[in-house]
Formats: structure tokens, sequence, C-alpha cells
């Protein structure tokens, strides 16, 4: 039986939607459940069968081939102010040329030597390594890119020790002679940095139900190949006469209500191939405004022309992973 979820991480819903308005009042009739998830990263986890938050820094890591085994591991993501619509908002920033990022890691490497912090730098973002595992709980990234995150702000017992470590790395970066000569020639300095993906890799790997990943997200790309999964893309799968079985497909795209039944028609080609045989569709949310995820799970015997009419809208009841 080939079984299909399809994540809408962008499906965000809006305020006063109440759990149970979303999926049912787009797509149809079907099993409507509310799962509790406090950020991408976890329903990433639970999706990947690691019960809980994916240690998505650990992950990206090791794809890069920096071994993590017995590591608490966050990851460093280089980021800069820039305005939007009269804001300053963050956005993640590209990596540095090979000379000017290898000095710049070589001066917070040897100035940071006596700290308990093991950095280690990747071909874009670095990281930060431990051997014991600190209290610190960061903000998901999906979050904060084009916002205004002074209200998001690591939390735990160990945030003001962090907090100490990490404005300390900046400050340093910000002095470098490669940050002085960018300040001078009008480009963003390379010294601020978003911390993010927080934890450790399990000591034994988890066995996920969905067995094909497709998704553009890079630590989910990452995991899959932790995880030894196939990796596939929405654009081979559309055009694809069959769908992997156990596919858990990744729809990072935005929605918009009013143009989600006509996005929701350029996956029917697609979804046909499912519904030829008894497989099950779920559908999942992003992290709504009201808190949590819903999901849809529709059988071929379920009424299911989402793309074609609204419904009315159904409750969701509490549901399990």
């Amino acid at each position: 039986m080939a079984d299909l979820c399809l994540w809408l991480s962008e499906l965000r819903g809006v305020p006063e939607d109440d759990l149970g308005a979303v999926l049912p009042r787009y797509w149809g009739r079907g099993r409507a459940e509310r799962l509790a998830a406090g950020s991408s990263l976890e329903v990433a986890g639970r999706l990947l069968g690691f019960n809980g938050v994916l240690p998505a820094a650990a992950l990206l890591a090791e794809s890069e081939g920096i071994a993590t085994k017995g590591h608490w591991v966050v990851a460093l993501e280089p980021v800069a102010f820039r305005g939007q619509a009269g804001r300053a908002v963050l956005q993640p920033m590209p990596g540095l040329e090979e000379a000017a990022a290898a000095a710049l890691f070589a001066a917070a490497t040897g100035h940071l030597a006596d700290t308990p912090w093991i950095l280690r730098r990747g071909a874009r973002r670095w990281y930060v390594l431990a051997t014991d595992t600190p209290d610190l709980h960061c903000p998901d990234p999906e979050r904060v890119w084009g916002r205004e995150p002074l209200a998001l702000q690591v939390t735990g017992a160990d945030a003001r020790r962090w907090n100490a470590f990490l404005n300390e790395l900046q400050m340093l970066l910000a002095a470098h002679p490669v940050n002085q000569d960018a300040d001078a020639s009008g480009q963003e300095s390379w010294c601020l940095f978003w911390a993010w993906g927080e934890g450790r890799l399990p000591s034994t790997r988890p066995i996920p139900k969905w067995q094909t990943v497709a998704a553009e997200a890079d630590y989910l790309q990452a995991a899959a190949r932790w995880l030894s999964l196939p990796l596939s893309c929405s654009k081979t799968l559309q055009a694809a006469v069959k769908l992997p079985d156990d596919l858990l497909w990744v729809w990072s795209g935005a929605w918009l209500y009013p143009d989600t039944a006509k996005s929701f028609a350029a996956l029917v080609p697609a979804l046909r191939s499912l519904w030829r045989s008894d497989g099950r569709l779920e559908c999942l949310t992003g992290v709504l405004a009201s808190g949590g995820i819903e999901r849809l799970t529709l059988r071929r015997a379920d009424r299911w022309c989402f793309w074609r009419r609204p419904a009315r809208p159904g409750h969701a009841l509490p549901g399990v992973w």
C-alpha cells in the first residue's frame, strides 16, 4: 500500500482560525486531527522517527563531514539585518570566500581555545559542539527569517552563559581586519550569528515510517542522508506515473488561501497514482498561529475533491503522532 504524507510547511493559518478549520475548510472530508508541535523542527523530528525535535545542527554537520558522535551541536547561521517595509528584519547570509572564511575561523578558534565550546567550520555556517548537554532552546529559524527577532530569544538555564560566549565571538569577528575592510568598502560584515537546531544525534538510528523524502530544506535532506533514505524532488514527483511507497513530500512553497485550490490542482496527476491503489494521504499544515498543526487523513473511499471546491469546515479532534 502506497502511503503519502504531504507536509505543507508554509500553510500557517491566521490567528482567528480555530484548530479544525484550516484543512477541512479547503480540502474535503476525512479524519481531521490536531497535533501538538511547537516548531517545524519538532514536526520534522516526529515525521522522521526522532520522537521529538530534530537535531538539525548535528545532521547538517555530519553531512559536511564533521564528526559529532558524543557531542551536543548547535548551528551558527551567519545573518544580517536588512530593511524591509520600514523594519529591520533578519536574513541569512551566504558563505564567504575561502581565504576570508579561514582567517575569521582561525582568529575565533585561537581566541576561544580555553572555553568549553568547540568550533567547527562548514561551507556556509559554523557549528558549536559541546561534550555536555547545555540547557538551551533556540527559536525555529522559520519563525525568524524575514521578521524582527527581538522577541525571540534563546531560553534555558544556560542561556546567559551561551549569550556571553556568542557576544564575545561576534565582537571579536567585528573587529577583525576582514570585517573592517568590508565595512570600509560598504559591504556587510560577516560577524553576526543566529543559533538554531540544537541537539544530539541518537545512539541508534531511528526507523521512520516514511521511506522516501522529497524536500528542499538542507536540514531535511541531511536527515534523509543520515537515515539512508532515498531523496526525490517535487518536479520529479509531479511528473511521476507512480509515486514511491511511504513518501514524505515536504511542499515548501507559500500557500495562500485564495490560491490553495489552484495550487493543489497541480498535484492531481501525481496523486491519481496513489488513489489507484488503496493508499492513504496525510496532509499536514505548518505550525499554525493558534498553536500546533492540523493533520487530515484521507483514504480512497473518502470524498476528497478538495482541488475543486471548499467543503464545510469540520472539527479536528486531539490526535497522536
